[in-house]
């Protein structure tokens, strides 16, 4: 057929239209296309297949040269077969097959650049073929060849437009439809990806990596439902489908299955140990509070790793969160040391550092502050250590100057008990008692009102506004419970000596 198909004699449109129909059976014998066969021998010709082909002229010696590379192609010996083919195109320039067959070559050898270039060249070359079915399958195949090697190198918008163009070409191809399926979910386009993919298989594309990527795309569109029943399928035909292990997991950590989660994933690290998955199984042994599984993994991450910051906050936080403040306090000031720069690392070491050192957490709260002063909670961090000081006249100026930037942030609570606090050790009890009504008015829970007013009782007892100190005490000693027996005792020690002074017309008394 290649001697036919290369005979000089023939007109030019007879050579044409048996190359199209030679394209088929030359296209057969090649590996399809996206295999990656072992590169074989180091290019070289063999002598047999040379001297016969130098005995013929330049088109019997082209197509010779073709035969010999798809010999090789189809053994897996791509160097060899990409010397052959180049060889040829050398002979018949015109011999697009030779290219179409090396851009493949190319592709499997990773040599993406050169597979495009050759492809495109092809592509250029059979617009010289009137349209007919065979050209346009003929087309959408090499647009194919041309956007998976656009895609191998993640340049999206080539690969997309050459999947599309193959479309046009031939709208039931199957595996343009899955490709720029692909290409689309990596674009975050999951709706198309989803339509794509599922055209793709509608058009007869059995393969599993196409009903998992269908699987992916509906899982990450947080479809549930219908991703579930994919995945479940993907997995048996291929039990050890990373993908297929790494997003049914995901849909069953979305459905609170914790078991099933971690099941999963640890199946997916057994077949492709992926760090993010290592870190999201970590994640999932602390929701289930497997602490020491989610540090083990932790560990293990930063052993590997040991500036990554999602494994160094998780790990500090777990730390926490499992009581192991000591450990957690080392975590964070190694973190600091490589980090500086880390406000929220600052903040939470600061946080550890609050209840008996004080002072370095005041230390902490500053540098956060610094790296970050639109953050009101590091300014108000600061002022709690400063209160945890007793440095009662350097917390009110800084307190009031987050109240006055932040008027309606969720932390102004916590501003104002901070404030209240100083101002009342200040012995200012007007603005204080102002402070505590604020405060007041947020609060909810009986145990937290009640000591609320306890302090805004002896505001105003201090004030001398004694009927109001009285009404304040009995609604304290109304809400107060065992947890405020200190308090109780106080109040009920100085309610007898209040009532005393009023009847004997003492202190403010509301006018009738």
């Amino acid at each position: 057929m290649i001697a036919a198909l290369v005979n000089p004699e023939k007109t030019m449109s007879s050579i044409v239209k048996a190359k199209l129909i030679f394209i088929a059976a030359c296209l057969a014998v090649a590996p399809a296309f996206g295999q990656q066969p072992g590169r074989g021998k180091p290019a070289a010709k063999t002598g047999g297949a040379e001297k016969k082909a130098e005995a013929q002229d330049p088109l019997k010696q082209a197509a010779a040269l073709f035969e010999a590379g798809q010999a090789a192609h189809q053994r897996g010996e791509l160097e060899q077969a990409l010397a052959y083919y180049n060889d040829a195109l050398k002979h018949d320039p015109a011999l697009w097959q030779a290219e179409f067959q090396a851009s493949t070559a190319y592709y499997a050898l990773k040599r993406f650049a050169e597979a495009r270039q050759a492809i495109l060249h092809v592509i250029q070359q059979l617009k010289e073929f009137a349209d007919s079915p065979e050209s346009r399958q003929l087309g959408a195949r090499a647009q194919i060849v041309l956007g998976e090697s656009a895609l191998a190198e993640a340049k999206l918008d080539e690969a997309e437009q050459a999947f599309r163009r193959a479309l046009e070409l031939q709208p039931s191809a199957a595996r343009a439809h899955a490709s720029l399926a692909e290409v689309l979910l990596a674009a975050g386009k999951r709706a198309e990806a989803i339509n794509e993919a599922k055209a793709a298989l509608a058009a007869g594309d059995e393969r599993v990596a196409t009903l998992a990527l269908l699987g992916e795309a509906l899982t990450l569109a947080e479809r549930y439902d219908e991703s579930l029943p994919v995945l479940d399928e993907v997995l048996k035909r291929e039990p050890q489908n990373a993908v297929a292990l790494r997003y049914r997991a995901e849909v069953f950590a979305r459905r609170n299955d914790l078991n099933g989660a971690r099941r999963d994933l640890q199946a997916a690290l057994a077949v492709e140990p992926r760090l993010q998955d290592k870190l999201r199984l970590a994640e999932l042994h602390a929701r289930a509070k497997q602490y020491n599984e989610a540090i083990t993994l932790y560990q293990q991450v930063l052993k590997d790793e040991p500036t990554n910051k999602e494994a160094q906050t998780a790990l500090a936080a777990l730390l926490i969160e499992s009581g192991q403040g000591k450990e957690a306090v080392g975590q964070l000031e190694t973190l600091i040391q490589t980090q500086p720069n880390r406000a929220d690392v600052r903040a939470q070491l600061a946080e550890l550092y609050l209840p008996t050192q004080p002072e370095k957490a005041l230390e902490q709260y500053s540098a956060a502050a610094k790296l970050e002063p639109e953050n009101a909670a590091h300014q108000i961090g600061m002022g709690t250590a400063l209160i945890k000081l007793r440095r009662f006249q350097e917390a009110v100026p800084l307190l009031r100057r987050v109240l006055a930037a932040n008027p309606k942030v969720e932390l102004v609570y916590f501003a104002h008990t901070n404030l209240a606090t100083a101002l009342f050790e200040l012995d200012d009890f007007a603005n204080a008692a102002r402070e505590f009504v604020w405060i007041l008015n947020q609060q909810r829970e009986q145990k937290r009102a009640a000591i609320t007013l306890y302090f805004l009782g002896i505001c105003f007892d201090k004030l001398g506004d004694l009927e109001q100190a009285q009404k304040v005490y009995d609604q304290f000693l109304a809400l107060a419970s065992a947890d405020n027996q200190l308090e109780i005792d106080k109040v009920k020690l100085r309610l007898p000596s209040l009532k005393r002074q009023l009847e004997k017309g003492q202190g403010k008394r509301k006018k009738q």
